[in-house]
């Protein structure tokens, strides 16, 4: 059985029912239920013959004014059954058989502005820090490597080899370029030759702490007719944070860090030193693969949940006395 955090965790803006035909029982209900109010209304039924206020003094109707009553419970019970057949939905549930075949391309900045220490040892060992964590989060999910500055050059083509990639972070610094100032547009042709062959769609992940206008206008080229995706790491401590005292990056860095994911039709995820940002850069790369890659998914019928509001409804129903008049 699904547990509740699968069922609550997908996207409510999807919301749709599965059987929305089974909606048309509601209106049978509504008119059995005014039917029921209508019969149990002295008032009503006496009136031609009988002044209002003579019926009201002279009738007893005790269920008429209870707020929970048969006829009452009988309209809430219709409602939620009603519902229950018409399946609620708002998330896809993943095929058992389901195989991830999407890759992550990381381009890693290696650039001179990346040996900033306003994150402690450097903005470089960090981002190979939280590489690591997010590709042991990934498990054996296929990943290729980038380095770029002033030029990119593939590190490690893609591979499911995780103790691979941790072997080749550990050897990247901007020694190895010949050029060390920062030019992200340079990653585009290294890390769409690596995704050419996907059979999903996939991320390219840039950890940088910069870019310019050149980069996002080819980068919005670049992917205009992809169903890849660009999400961005800003490696550098968030002005919102309040950081150490040590100068970060500035709001206007991040403002065209996130238009260049934007170009890419993907989002940016600042650095934090906790792992939540690794949780949003993963959770970013599988929303991209299931959202694009199979739209015939299943859908989870969130409707059974329902039936534990019916049980004690019907239970009422065991109470001396609770009968309707059909």
């Amino acid at each position: 059985m699904t547990d509740f955090n699968t069922l609550f965790g997908g996207d409510i803006t999807q919301f749709h029912f599965m059987r929305p035909l089974w909606l048309f029982a509601l209106v049978p209900f509504v008119l059995f239920y005014r039917a029921l109010v209508q019969q149990d209304d002295l008032v009503a039924q006496w009136q031609p013959v009988m002044s209002k206020n003579m019926v009201e003094h002279l009738s007893l109707n005790q269920n008429r004014a209870l707020m929970v009553s048969p006829n009452r419970l009988f309209l809430v019970f219709s409602v939620l059954a009603t519902l229950i057949m018409a399946g609620p939905t708002w998330q896809q549930q993943p095929s058992p058989f389901f195989e991830d075949n999407s890759e992550l391309v990381i381009a890693l900045d290696v650039s001179d502005s990346m040996n900033k220490t306003d994150i402690q040892p450097s903005r470089l060992e960090r981002a190979k820090q939280k590489i690591n964590q997010l590709v042991e989060l990934r498990g054996d999910a296929k990943t290729g490597l980038v380095i770029y500055g002033g030029s990119a050059h593939v590190a490690m083509p893609v591979t499911k080899d995780k103790e691979l990639t941790r072997y080749f972070l550990d050897v990247l610094d901007g020694s190895l370029l010949p050029d060390n100032e920062s030019k992200p547009a340079s990653v585009l042709k290294p890390t769409l030759e690596l995704i050419s062959q996907a059979k999903a769609p996939s991320t390219v992940l840039l950890l940088t702490d910069k870019t310019n206008d050149q980069a996002i206008e080819e980068f919005t080229k670049a992917f205009e007719q992809q169903q890849h995706q660009v999400i961005v790491w800003a490696m550098g401590e968030n002005p919102q944070s309040g950081g150490n005292g040590t100068v970060g990056l500035t709001e206007t860095q991040l403002a065209s860090l996130s238009q260049l994911a934007q170009a890419g039709h993907g989002n940016m995820v600042s650095f934090t030193h906790d792992a939540s940002d690794i949780e949003a850069v993963y959770q970013g790369i599988q929303n991209n693969l299931f959202a694009v890659s199979d739209n015939a998914l299943p859908w989870l019928d969130a409707g059974y949940w329902l039936l534990f509001l019916l049980l004690p409804i019907q239970l009422m129903w065991f109470r001396k006395g609770w009968t309707l008049q059909w």
